[in-house]
């Protein structure tokens, strides 16, 4: 320390209070030194310093102003000797947990340093006396070790800036910090005890608290439109406005304030009032003419700051909404569901941009029917979905506006040219959507209309596979005295709920039952559809008497009228006759299928064996004849019939075949027909990793299992 020098120092708490005891500390010293030409640097300085260790040390500090011969220096001491503050004027502004760290100490300041010790932390800063550059040396003499020291040129205050702030240092902050950094400052001029700026919101035209200091702290993010008491005039836009008393004159913006008068004056930038500037004190009458004056002094230097943190506002704020509805568009378009579509539309809207939200659907005479609704209060949802369904018109119009307090806004959802609902948003009294927030509400409408227009189709399209899949299945297995059902069936497609196999099992009276298992070439709808046809053709002929034979040459006839809708079709069609103590006959005919397997319960051990020939397929001759065959069987023999589906699964160049088939039948001799069915589709799933390419139809015959000669 040189020789001479005058040391002041005063502890203060670790509370938001010291920030400002601690500058009224400093300007209280230094003016009584007759330093006035460094007396708005180093009271910044010092509202910086102090802030730091407020916020990250937390424990009581003290604030000592020294005059030596040739520098004024600061010392702020605190108790958490840890390593916090950035120790270079390149560290990136507006990260990390630093707040403006030292960048301010850095650009007022002709030297600086931070020196740690073990039981207290020192944040030094030295302002010239003298026009000659300091020399390299830290207060104390030497450079203690964990110590780092910058110097400049000190930056003298011009008339130009009115708070007396450098220009380097606000280039270096980031924006939100010169706002705040700026609305500080300006109370401190004004010895006011509370000061606020509006910024402009383009999004919703509104002007919303983005900085505060004193007494204004708690209205920070509340908002008010162009006109109301507080922000811009309609009457004055480019003048300073007074009020007296806010008791005579209220201003809804600083409702619950002990505040009583209130300059504000509008902050514009290129001919456009971009926000408001505003100071308040708690006296009535407390501020001149020339305040107003002085204010909008502050204001007009500060208005390019300010258009900055405008522009970067609404820019980052159309960058969040631009990325919002990008995941939006990749959330809808991942659901097929038309419940978890709209669900899903409904609860990103609230409360991102609704408090609340209903969903109308078109029916078929395009009447708006409530589909879904919700609300950011789970309480308040019964009261919403009541309103809304009353709101449901009863013919093809929009609905109304619901019984709800606040703004209501309802958008068509509008998908391939016509509309499919209605989107209703509901927000607090007072905060319609407006401008771009609009627009985006509207983007949201048109992606959901398109994502439900879609989900809406994909879930018809299940049910007309549901439909088709039922035509092509019986509804219910019937009951045969002795014998054991089991029964499979798998079509190909993640989606698909039809396919080209089918079975069916039925009555033909006098104990005779007609089975069948068919495969129809290809598969989808189309191949579901001919499969439908072919299985209630050859049951109706079967049911009215016509033999096995018989009824495939007629059904390959229908299927060859059919032109090119028809399809080839294999199918094991046949008769099963309980016969007395019984016994069973089987007859069958395989039209261009896999013969069935027949396992012999009699003889454990032996493989099961093919039984049928092959016969020419449906739907390939004009016309044919069929040869109905009789098969053998014993009580307790298990008939098993599977589709290509089943045989042709492949992994690699093996396929499952009757190798695979067999091996399953061996292992399930003593279990019912439906395990092993069951078994025999699991099998064939799990024998490749690759989807299925296939459909595939299993049926399971047990003759006589447990029946008593």
């Amino acid at each position: 320390m040189s020789n001479g020098a005058r040391t002041l120092s005063r502890t203060f708490e670790p509370a938001p209070t010291s920030v400002s005891e601690a500058r009224r500390f400093a300007r209280e010293v230094l003016a009584g030194w007759g330093l006035d030409d460094l007396l708005d640097d180093a009271v910044l300085l010092t509202s910086e310093l102090v802030t730091n260790a407020v916020t990250h040390a937390g424990t009581p500090m003290t604030v000592a102003v020294v005059r030596e011969e040739d520098r004024l220096r600061i010392d702020v001491f605190d108790q958490h000797p840890t390593r916090v503050l950035p120790v270079g004027a390149n560290a990136r502004p507006g990260t990390g947990e630093h707040g403006r760290g030292l960048l301010i100490t850095s650009a007022l300041a002709t030297a600086w340093g931070v020196e740690y010790r073990r039981d207290h932390k020192r944040v030094w800063a030295a302002f010239a006396l003298v026009e000659a550059t300091l020399d390299v040396e830290a207060p104390n003499g030497g450079v203690p070790e964990g110590q780092g020291v910058r110097r400049r040129a000190s930056v003298a205050t011009t008339g130009q800036d009115p708070l007396g702030l450098s220009g380097l240092a606000l280039n270096q902050l980031a924006l939100g910090d010169i706002l705040d950094l700026v609305v500080e400052q300006t109370r401190e001029r004004f010895d006011a005890d509370g000061a606020y700026l509006l910024l402009e919101d383009e999004m919703e035209d509104r002007f919303v608290v983005a900085a505060t200091s004193g007494a204004a702290t708690s209205i920070i993010g509340r908002s008010v439109r162009r006109g109301e008491a507080g922000g811009p005039s309609l009457k004055a836009s480019f003048r300073p406005v007074a009020i007296a008393d806010l008791r005579a004159t209220p201003v809804g913006l600083l409702s619950g304030l002990e505040l009583r008068s209130l300059v504000t004056v509008p902050v514009a930038f290129e001919g456009r009032v971009i926000g408001t500037l505003a100071v308040a004190k708690n006296q009535p009458d407390a501020f001149a003419t020339k305040d107003g004056a002085e204010l909008q002094r502050v204001a007009d230097w500060a208005a390019p700051s300010v258009d900055r943190a405008s522009t970067r506002a609404a820019d980052g704020e159309r960058r969040a909404w631009l990325a919002f509805l990008g995941e939006l568009g990749v959330m809808l378009s991942g659901s097929l569901d038309l419940e978890t579509t709209t669900a899903m539309t409904g609860q990103v809207l609230v409360p991102r941009l609704a408090t609340w939200c209903g969903i109308y659907l078109n029916d078929a005479r395009d009447h708006p029917q409530l589909h879904f609704a919700w609300h950011a209060d789970e309480h308040e949802l019964d009261a919403v979905r009541e309103a809304l369904e009353e709101a449901a018109p009863d013919d093809p119009e929009a609905p109304a506006e619901p019984d709800i307090d606040g703004e209501v806004a309802i958008l068509p959802l509008e998908a391939r040219n016509r509309t499919i609902g209605w989107l209703t948003l509901g927000r607090p009294a007072g905060e319609p959507l407006r401008r771009e927030r609009l627009l985006v509400a509207e983007a949201v409408a048109r992606r959901a209309a398109l994502a439900i227009d879609n989900a809406r189709a994909h879930t018809e399209l299940q049910e007309i596979g549901r439909s088709l899949q039922r035509s092509l299945l019986p509804a219910v297995l019937p009951e045969i005295p002795g014998v054991d059902i089991g029964v499979g069936y798998e079509p190909t497609g993640e989606f698909n709920d039809a396919g080209g196999d089918f079975y069916d099992i039925f009555a033909l009276g006098a104990g005779r039952w007609g089975f069948m298992v068919g495969d129809v070439c290809g598969i989808g709808p189309e191949a579901a559809a001919v499969a439908g046809m072919s299985r209630h053709t050859a049951r109706a002929l079967m049911r009215a008497g016509i033999p096995i034979a018989p009824t495939l040459e007629r059904l390959n006839a229908a299927i060859s009228d059919e032109g090119l809708r028809g399809r080839f079709i294999t199918l094991v069609c046949g008769t099963l006759e309980v016969t007395a103590a019984s016994r069973f006959r089987v007859r069958l005919v395989c039209a261009g299928h896999p013969p069935p397997f027949l396992i012999s319960r009699a003889r454990p051990g032996v493989p099961a064996r093919r039984v049928g020939r092959p016969q020419a397929l449906l739907g390939v001759l004009d016309a044919v004849d069929y040869i109905e065959e009789e098969v053998t069987v014993e009580r307790g023999d298990r008939l098993v019939v599977v589709t290509d589906g089943v045989l042709e699964r492949r992994a690699g160049d093996t396929m499952f075949e009757e190798a695979g088939v067999g091996a399953v039948l061996a292992t399930g001799i003593d279990v019912g027909a439906q395990v092993v069915a069951d078994r025999l589709l699991r099998a064939v799933t799990d024998f490749s990793a690759l989807p299925l390419s296939d459909d595939m139809a299993v049926l399971v015959l047990d003759l006589g299992k447990g029946v008593a000669t």
